[in-house]
């Protein structure tokens, strides 16, 4: 019985700490690139819904190896809104220094750099209800090679303390 209740503590507290560690996301799905080779023509979407017109950033997340020939990424993001207008805009993300530093978050081999969209910081939605948002590449290379996985996040905007 004392162990049955143990188990039970155990899972009650895994759960309780998994679920209490990002409470600022609203939204955050990536996408696995099979056998790590994106095609310019392999776009990927992305539907989340907005409940409120808080404000929220928007980032986009890009998990590579080392192996990745560029020092940045060329994504075009087009975004849909419940109303459907469409709005498409390039996004260049910076992955490296000029000496081959990789920023963003890097353990082993990989990096995953989580870019913030500017034109989306602090952004009220001005409509409730579902967006989708559609992500492919604008590279010379073609397919890409050596990415991992390409996502979208959305959290809800935290002002900085002075």
């Amino acid at each position: 019985m004392i162990k049955q209740f143990s188990s039970y503590a155990l899972i009650l507290a895994l759960a309780l700490a998994l679920s209490s560690c990002d409470t600022n996301r609203v939204y955050e799905k990536n996408e696995d690139i099979a056998q790590q080779k994106w095609m310019s023509t392999d776009s990927l979407n992305f539907d989340f819904e907005i409940s409120d017109n808080t404000p929220k950033n928007l980032y986009l997340n890009f998990r590579h190896r080392f192996g990745f020939n560029w020092r940045n990424v060329w994504i075009n993001l087009q975004m849909q809104w419940p109303n459907d207008s469409v709005f498409i805009m390039p996004v260049n993300i910076p992955l490296s220094q000029p000496d081959g530093q990789w920023y963003g978050d890097c353990s082993g081999d990989v990096c995953l750099m989580q870019y913030p969209l500017e034109d989306f910081a602090a952004y009220s939605f001005s409509d409730t209800g579902k967006y989708r948002i559609t992500l492919y590449h604008d590279m010379r290379e073609d397919p890409l090679l050596e990415v991992l996985s390409v996502g979208v996040r959305v959290e809800e905007y935290v002002k900085a303390a002075d």
